[in-house]
């Protein structure tokens, strides 16, 4: 009898083993998440995509993990984490091996989207289920080390996928992500065998249909609306009709709330300064991430600026990203006791630091002298991915941990499609003005000056060069280091973008988590208070 006890592992040992699951699929939602970025171009030639559907490449994959991850997360609560970490799994991989296999635009998008609902299950509950697993002395670090393999999956996404795209193909990818997850898949059925996570299901629990309506239409519609309005126009019915819908079910997502005996969201924790702080710093973590890493990637592929290849491009960035996971792994082994106020309030000012130094790139400032900036904001990542979702979820009761884990986690993929498509207003701007301003310089009394007029308006880099040769030496230098400039300013924008949330967020840190730390599960007693 002793030696069968003996034989059995520890909670901690049972623990690793669930982290070493979810690491894997978090690897691969994390690093599928920025890989297909720097394969636009070979997808786009493939497929013959217009800007269009190029753009619905990446923006299908974020729509669907917005918009779902609450309501699987909700599920899980309800009917199992397990079951539904393994159906995102599974669907995660029909959407691989979709695109894998793809031979028109069509099944292309089918399978992005099915990556990500898949993506929404696996993020929605891996949290969840790694805290279930743990116990609660060991929970900081498990939580740390989870934020921190999400953070270096999307760094490395961009060497991955330009390596494959490069060196193999960029259907590698896609095979990479099935060969991942039948490893994670044979791990999961080994956890549930030996029963390595609790089962936290909720007795009598009802799932919440109308609150379930009201996400779908308030996510999807929104998110649609950010990820294309640039494209369509931002006074166009296409953008006007869904911004309005989103708005519509807003109102009604919080009437149902509060009606309901077991709502969706349990809007009441966000009267928990430290839960909305979660939520809130989690948001501002993936805005500012994908504000930077879009238009940084974009800026050091310029032939004008840094010249990288795909895969310069993310060894480029690897100085953030090797930082944030050092950081995510220690910080909350060291500050788990303590209030997490100054850590937080630290890492949001660190970012915008970071992001204030990078303004000062210019086309012709060399890979020395950012690197340092960039581990700058990686250790401020590192702090947050870190320290925020163990912020929140901390404080609820562990049947509400799913439902918790899946509200975190829809603010930084909603977050991140704002930080992008506001990163890419404020680029896009700039440009324009700053091309308004080159274009007004131009000679009007000549065909090559109206012809170098529309092509600056209009055209790619290359017939702008082309016009640019044409043109007398010296009048060609004047525009090209113009048009540079141009490139330098509209970067600057995005990193000031990227600053002011860092800011916004901090201000919010200092606000919302003063006073003393709060017991755990402390949230509780906020769903005895009436609505």
């Amino acid at each position: 009898m002793s030696d069968k006890t003996s034989s059995e592992p520890t909670p901690e040992a049972r623990a690793r083993v669930v982290l070493t699951m979810t690491a894997i699929c978090m690897m691969v939602v994390g690093f599928n998440t920025t890989a297909v970025a720097t394969i636009l171009p070979n997808l786009k030639a493939d497929f013959d995509l217009t800007p269009s559907g190029l753009q619905w490449v990446m923006a299908i994959y974020t729509v669907a993990s917005a918009t779902l991850v609450t309501i699987v997360s909700r599920l899980g609560d309800i009917t199992g984490k397990m079951g539904v970490f393994f159906f995102g799994m599974i669907v995660f991989a029909i959407g691989s091996a979709s695109v894998l296999f793809a031979q028109d635009s069509t099944m292309l998008l089918i399978g992005r989207g099915a990556q990500g609902a898949g993506a929404a299950a696996l993020f929605g509950t891996s949290l969840s289920l790694l805290t279930a697993a743990t116990p609660e002395d060991q929970r900081a670090s498990v939580t740390g080390a989870w934020g921190a393999i999400v953070g270096l999956a999307i760094g490395v996404g961009p060497i991955l996928g330009g390596a494959f795209a490069h060196y193999l193909s960029w259907r590698g990818v896609f095979a990479t992500d099935l060969a991942l997850l039948a490893i994670a898949f044979a791990i999961g059925l080994h956890v549930n065998k030996k029963k390595y996570i609790p089962d936290t299901r909720l007795a009598d629990a009802r799932f919440d249909y109308p609150g379930a309506i009201a996400i779908l239409l308030f996510l999807g519609p929104l998110s649609f609306a950010l990820s294309n309005g640039e494209s369509n126009g931002w006074v166009t019915l296409l953008t006007l009709m869904p911004l309005g819908l989103a708005a519509v079910a807003t109102v009604a997502l919080v009437i149902v709330s509060r009606r309901s005996d077991d709502p969706l969201i349990e809007l009441r924790y966000f009267r928990h300064p430290r839960y909305l702080m979660a939520a809130t710093g989690m948001f501002v973590t993936g805005f500012t991430l994908f504000c930077f890493f879009v238009y940084f990637n974009t800026f050091v592929q310029s032939p004008d600026a840094f010249g990288y290849s795909s895969v310069g491009a993310g060894l480029a960035i690897m100085p953030l990203s090797l930082s944030m996971f050092v950081i995510s792994v220690t910080a909350p082994r060291f500050l788990a006791p303590f209030s997490f106020q100054w850590p937080i309030a630290l890492g949001l000012g660190a970012m915008a630091v970071g992001f204030l130094l990078l303004t000062t790139t210019t086309n012709t400032t060399q890979y020395a002298e950012i690197w340092w900036k960039l581990m700058i904001v990686g250790i401020g990542l590192g702090i947050c991915f870190s320290l925020l979702p163990r912020l929140g979820l901390r404080l609820l009761p562990e049947e509400h941990v799913g439902q918790g884990s899946g509200v975190i986690n829809a603010c930084l993929y909603f977050g991140a499609t704002l930080g992008a498509v506001v990163g890419g207003l404020a680029e896009a701007i700039t440009t324009r003005r700053g091309l308004s301003k080159v274009i007004d310089a131009l000679p009007t009394d000549s065909t090559q000056g109206a012809d170098l007029a529309h092509a600056l308006a209009h055209g790619t880099p290359g017939q702008i060069q082309q016009l640019l040769s044409g043109l007398d030496p010296d009048t060609s230098t004047a525009l090209a280091k113009a048009l540079r400039d141009v490139q330098d300013n509209a970067f600057d924008s995005a990193m000031v973008i990227a600053a002011i949330a860092a800011l916004t967020g901090m201000a919010l840190a200092l606000l919302l988590l003063r006073g003393p730390v709060p017991a755990v599960h402390s949230a509780a007693e906020l769903t005895r208070v009436p609505r």
